[in-house]
């Protein structure tokens, strides 16, 4: 069974990856609902819904009328998206999109890594809802975020002391999408829910290695003055999962785990599958992210 996807409730509007899913909704028209913990101001157009997140049957009650969800909330903790599928099930929403966003789901080794732990527990309880009730779902695969990671250092990339942190040889190829692109494409998923009905979709902005970002960083804003360091992941990677093991949690625990997967082929690479064309995604030219690198730069030199 297919349908016209219109009444839309979206959890987790107000991070990085909301606002943005949120914006693209509204550009499309769709019918949106917040549901939020608190009273907050979203943009004009969207209804707002203060919930109990705590709460299967406030969050089912919350979607009744609701052809689809959006989860886009992010924590350590997976009770909030098993608590919203459950919901979804139960308030018989047709489609669920999970709160994914990265690499892609089907490989093994991505959702062995702790760091991927909450994912995988989502991904395997909305198939398995999925099997057994009405509902359906679509998993956005978008790899990294591009805007996101050259703006925080995540890409290995510090424009303001001119630094490059190279995870391993920085020669892998992987997906980069920006944040707008992710909200656009996870938006249009819901205007094709036959084409996108319970797969992941691949989408990006880019496919690069490390090094070419790098190299376009450097064009971008001169060649003279960086200084880079190579990095072998593979103890790094031990040493956070130590670290995690034992308690000693730090914010590496977790980017490093992304960062080892990135340096790895058979964890990270081009998709197979590519969806970009079907949620309305152009791929992007080098003189487009040398743009984002020195808009970017602008801000933080």
């Amino acid at each position: 069974m297919s349908l016209t996807i219109k009444n839309v409730a979206l959890a987790g509007a107000s991070g990085n990856v909301g606002a943005r899913v949120l914006d693209a909704l509204l550009d499309l028209k769709f019918n949106v609902t917040v549901l939020s913990r608190r009273s907050t101001n979203f943009p004009t157009g969207a209804r707002v819904k203060v919930v109990d997140f705590t709460s299967v049957e406030a969050l089912s009650a919350a979607m009744a009328g609701q052809d689809a969800v959006i989860d886009t909330t992010f924590s350590p903790e997976v009770d909030t998206p098993l608590r919203l599928i459950e919901a979804a099930a139960k308030a018989g929403v047709y489609r669920f999109i999970t709160s994914d966003f990265g690499l892609d789901p089907e490989l093994p080794g991505v959702r062995d890594m702790p760091v991927f732990g909450r994912k995988k527990v989502s991904y395997d309880a909305v198939k398995k809802q999925a099997a057994d009730n009405r509902l359906t779902y679509t998993v956005v695969a978008c790899g990294a975020f591009l805007d996101w990671g050259l703006s925080t250092g995540f890409a290995g990339l510090n424009f303001q002391e001119k630094k490059a942190w190279i995870f391993g040889d920085g020669c892998n190829v992987v997906p980069w999408t920006t944040l707008e692109d992710v909200g656009k494409a996870t938006a249009n998923v819901l205007l094709h829910p036959q084409e996108t009905k319970n797969r992941p979709v691949y989408v990006h902005s880019v496919f690069m290695s490390q090094n070419q970002l790098f190299d376009a960083a450097k064009e971008a804003l001169g060649d003279e003055g960086w200084t880079v360091t190579y990095n072998d992941m593979e103890p790094l990677l031990q040493k956070v999962l130590a670290d995690l093991k034992s308690g000693n949690i730090s914010d590496a625990t977790f980017s490093v785990q992304i960062q080892y997967c990135l340096s790895t082929e058979t964890l990270a690479h081009p998709w197979a599958r590519d969806d970009n064309s079907l949620v309305g995604l152009e791929e992007w030219g080098l003189e487009k992210v040398k743009g984002l690198i020195q808009t970017i730069a602008n801000k933080v030199v």
